[in-house]
């Protein structure tokens, strides 16, 4: 699919439009780290601020006054949080100083002499001016070319040729190979940084209602089988916790007490099954069915799904016949 003229992009953003934004942070990710790492010089850090740079430009958007620089923009957004962090810290630490000393044919001396040479490349790249080293970096490690690195730095193209010119002087010939070879078309931690930031930024579920009859009995019944907490409670609804949900994008429970007779479950049409709104996801299945049974709650029985052994779900009702779920399957992007 092609993509819009970016600053149509930025345009969108502006508006709250979160995939035309998602674009924008999959383009620069790469350029707001290299930023950081030539100024940080530690890729667990670098990784950090170049998040928080992309976050901070998608709550800033409006401060933007031209969308055509978004990209320069981002950039001295990104300078800025990695000056203010080196102020606050008064200290940069050494990049990957302990090699893993593993790969994928578990050659130990292979991998340790990759990793001395990509730590020789490091101290190299960091001997070098931050002019040439956001460069080299941008160039060799973000995979940018010489033009998108003259928009996002605001500077011309033959500044840009000069820089990397000159840096490429200061290298070692073997050096300026291992980059082309080793860095380039890396787009891991890119990826990385995409994906933590629009976690950050995008609506996720915060809440999960569901009516129920008898509010006391409710909580006790939600408490025993499925181990929720009680964040707050009143005479008539109660907020409930999931063990470990203090993290953002793990729904609440909020029961309300009602003499509504509406349950959350619906008909599919298509296959005359009765679904549930709300799936929960249990490692152990049919232990967990077993469980349920011996609680004396109305279960059905477990449908494994075809081709995916060990793999299915199954229902539930709460005590007042709303209708639940269960299952061991994940999908993409979960955890």
């Amino acid at each position: 699919m092609k993509h819009k003229e970016e600053h149509v992009l930025v345009n969108d953003a502006m508006n709250g439009d979160v995939n035309a934004y998602s674009i924008l942070v999959q383009k620069y990710s790469n350029a707001a780290y290299a930023t950081a790492m030539s100024m940080i010089r530690d890729t667990h850090i670098a990784q950090d601020l170049a998040q928080e740079a992309l976050v901070k430009a998608w709550f800033n958007l409006s401060k933007l006054t031209n969308a055509e620089k978004f990209g320069s923009w981002l950039y001295t957004l990104t300078k800025r949080i990695c000056l203010d962090w080196m102020k606050k810290e008064k200290k940069t630490e050494p990049i990957d100083s302990i090699p893993e000393l593993t790969d994928d044919t578990n050659n130990v001396e292979a991998v340790y002499i990759r990793q001395y040479v990509k730590q020789t490349v490091w101290d190299a790249i960091n001997q070098l001016d931050e002019s040439k080293r956001i460069v080299i970096i941008l160039y060799f490690i973000s995979g940018f070319t010489i033009k998108e690195i003259s928009e996002y730095l605001n500077i011309t193209v033959s500044a840009v040729e000069s820089r990397i010119r000159r840096a490429k002087e200061k290298l070692k010939k073997e050096l300026i190979h291992f980059m082309e070879t080793e860095f380039s078309h890396n787009n891991t931690v890119g990826q990385t940084i995409h994906d933590e930031t629009m976690w950050r930024i995008v609506p996720r579920i915060a809440t999960i209602e569901i009516p129920v009859t008898n509010i006391k009995a409710s909580i006790d019944w939600y408490q025993k089988v499925l181990g929720t907490k009680v964040a707050h409670e009143t005479d008539y609804d109660a907020m409930l916790h999931l063990q470990g949900g203090n993290r953002i994008g793990v729904p609440t429970l909020y029961l309300v007490q009602t003499e509504s007779v509406r349950n959350l479950s619906f008909l599919n049409t298509n296959t005359n099954i009765i679904h549930s709104v709300i799936d929960f996801y249990v490692p152990d299945l049919e232990r967990y069915h077993t469980f349920l049974k011996e609680q004396g709650v109305e279960v059905s029985g477990i449908n494994f799904l075809p081709g995916m052994e060990g793999k299915g779900g199954f229902g539930f009702k709460d005590p007042d016949g709303n209708s639940l779920s269960v299952c061991n399957v994940t999908h993409q992007g979960q955890v």
